[in-house]
């Protein structure tokens, strides 16, 4: 992949991140049964699902958990899972039914892929591929977990957490993305210097 790849997969992991808040505002906020998710749902949690993908694209081409062969393989699960999460907006579309072996193993790939995200994100943390700022942001992803437990274990509902932080956090990755790709002068000088 080069930086116009980069930038293309930052630009739409920034666009699709208020897709799942979008898709709440619709039923105002409140939870939706995955069987009575209607298309525009469906196609809504498709979009941030492979803004999602994209996102985990450009961190595996940004080795941001590190350049060991367990930070690629950490990157490529959580790009399958997500990839699976993928596959649940078709079968939403299809009207599977939700008790069906396979729509259940798309359905578990959600909070799977939130999982593998946080793990991600620690890795990220540690492994100092990603410069500033912009080193937490899978952190921050990922924290949605911890912060859900946290907030279920005090008997807290702090409205709008969930929606505010797949806007802020899968955005940040977007730009994250997009202000890590090379510019075209310095990516092209460098292409010279190498020949």
């Amino acid at each position: 992949m080069n930086g116009s790849t980069l930038k293309t997969l930052g630009l739409v992991t920034l666009l699709t991140a208020p897709a799942m808040a979008i898709e709440s505002a619709r039923h105002g906020f409140e939870k939706v049964a995955n069987e009575n998710t209607d298309p525009i749902g469906a196609l809504l949690y498709g979009l941030f699902s492979v803004g999602w993908l994209c996102g985990v694209l450009g961190l595996r081409q940004l080795r941001a958990t590190g350049g060991s062969q367990a930070g690629r393989w950490l990157l490529n699960v959580l790009a399958a899972t997500v990839t699976l999460a993928i596959l649940q907006t078709a079968m939403d579309l299809l009207k599977v039914p939700t008790n069906s072996p396979v729509y259940m193993v798309t359905d578990i790939a959600w909070p799977l892929s939130m999982a593998l995200t946080l793990v991600a994100g620690i890795a990220a943390v540690f492994a100092r591929q990603l410069k500033g700022w912009t080193r937490f942001v899978p952190l921050f992803m990922g924290a949605f977990i911890p912060t859900m437990v946290i907030q279920g274990a005090l008997g807290l509902e702090i409205p709008y957490l969930f929606d505010a932080h797949t806007i802020l956090a899968w955005g940040l990755l977007g730009l994250t993305l997009l202000t890590a790709a090379p510019r075209g002068d310095a990516q092209r000088t460098n292409q010279v210097s190498a020949a």
